[in-house]
């Protein structure tokens, strides 16, 4: 009976979202994520309704769309669905509400004025690619006044075209700035860190493009997610996988612990006489109780310089090399040059994660952070490999091992 209770009481705490559920119901979403789509709605309806009323004239029948509500649960509450895409939107709302204003010029049967409206409303979102189940509420509305009186073509400028544009600016901000979710980036063509057309290194080996397009074109009808998102899905699966089959290997078992940091106070040439005299390309610059504040490399050194040819290039490092206290790079501080937008681990974090950041992002040092934020290790890419490789060896000699057992003698 106990045991039953606190099952529901744990259906109920993760229907409401305080706690998470495995799963891809609407009930996974957590409480504060609800909370935010739902504000955001709340505001881009009320912008939009007291947009159209400041602009609407005495003789103005209809001010908001009813669709604009429908839109809204899709822009805010299913934003990666192709769906709830910024042309799917404008175009599935302007399109249909020109093809309704048509037909209820053309037709007086309601019935057939309906039917026509929607069959063509369809075939149109199918033809210019902006599929919006909104807009068939939208190409209606012109459809249902005409049994009163059949609307001007300013129908399509006011209320369709202003409700249209403000709902979308105000949807843009939002999910860019508050919800920081932003609009889907284009695929690659080519590796974004080195600029070259090679795909990235995960890419190489794994599900190329191709394959996708092959996948999906196989289906009769359009699948309601994105091809970015498909392969977002996979791939994480893949890294899901991986970490099964690969055992408990945690970025605390490979890491360093041995660190060299410098402090943000320190002199830049202190700091390169340390990468010098280690044979290292990164410093973690951290303060009196190992708060990492971000990183210095033999590039950070570099980078901001205008230096013309390649002597100038020499006689900079020399300068560093030299220690000339009257320099100016020498009396300037850490803190100055370091970089402090960084991609860190967590020491619990499976080494899976840390293959798309030693690979795709082009990184090599990845500084790792216990539950205090305080910086306990450094992993380089020669870490993740050497683990790679023993954890693969040690696998095969386990499966070696089962196969020879299994052998008759």
């Amino acid at each position: 009976m106990q045991r039953q209770a606190k099952n529901l009481l744990s259906a109920a705490l993760a229907q409401l979202g305080l706690i998470k559920r495995d799963s891809q119901r609407l009930s996974a979403i957590p409480l504060s994520e609800r909370l935010k789509v739902a504000l955001a709605a709340f505001i881009a309806l009320f912008m939009v309704t007291y947009t159209s009323l400041q602009l609407a004239d005495a003789t103005s029948t209809i001010v908001l769309l009813a669709s604009m509500g429908a839109s809204s649960v899709l822009l805010f509450g299913l934003p990666n669905s192709p769906l709830a895409r910024p042309w799917s939107f404008a175009a599935g709302h302007i399109i249909s509400a020109a093809v309704g204003l048509i037909c209820s010029h053309l037709f007086t049967d309601l019935a057939l004025m309906a039917a026509v409206t929607i069959g063509c409303v369809l075939f149109v979102m199918y033809l210019f690619e902006c599929m919006h189940p909104p807009g068939g509420a939208t190409a209606l509305v012109p459809v249902i006044a005409s049994t009163d009186s059949v609307l001007g073509y300013d129908f399509l400028l006011y209320p369709v075209a202003l409700n249209v544009f403000v709902m979308l600016l105000v949807a843009i901000v939002l999910q860019k700035f508050w919800l920081k979710r932003g609009l889907q980036p284009t695929a690659q063509k080519f590796d974004p860190v080195h600029l070259h057309r090679d795909a990235s290194p995960l890419k190489r080996l794994g599900l190329q493009p191709e394959d996708l397009l092959s996948a999906l074109n196989s289906f009769d009808t359009v699948v309601d997610i994105s091809e970015q998102d498909l392969e977002r899905l996979y791939y994480q699966a893949q890294l899901n996988a991986y970490q099964r089959k690969s055992g408990e290997i945690r970025c605390s078992d490979i890491m360093s612990r041995d660190l060299v940091t410098v402090g943000p106070n320190s002199a830049v040439a202190s700091a390169w006489q340390l990468l010098r005299k280690h044979k290292i390309s990164m410093l973690p610059v951290t303060d009196t109780q190992q708060q990492l504040l971000g990183v210095v490399s033999t590039v950070d050194f570099l980078k901001n310089l205008q230096v013309p040819h390649y002597w100038g290039l020499l006689r900079h490092v020399n300068q560093l090399l030299l220690k000339n206290r009257h320099n100016r790079q020498y009396k300037r501080k850490v803190a100055e040059i370091m970089v402090t937008k960084l991609t860190v681990a967590h020491e619990n974090d499976h080494i899976a994660a840390l293959v798309p950041m030693l690979s795709d992002q082009g990184l090599h040092h990845i500084p790792v952070l216990n539950d205090q934020q305080q910086l306990v290790g450094i992993i380089t890419q020669s870490d993740l490999i050497a683990a790679l490789f023993s954890n693969n060896l040690v696998c095969n000699n386990s499966v070696n091992d089962n196969l020879a057992s299994t052998k008759p003698t």
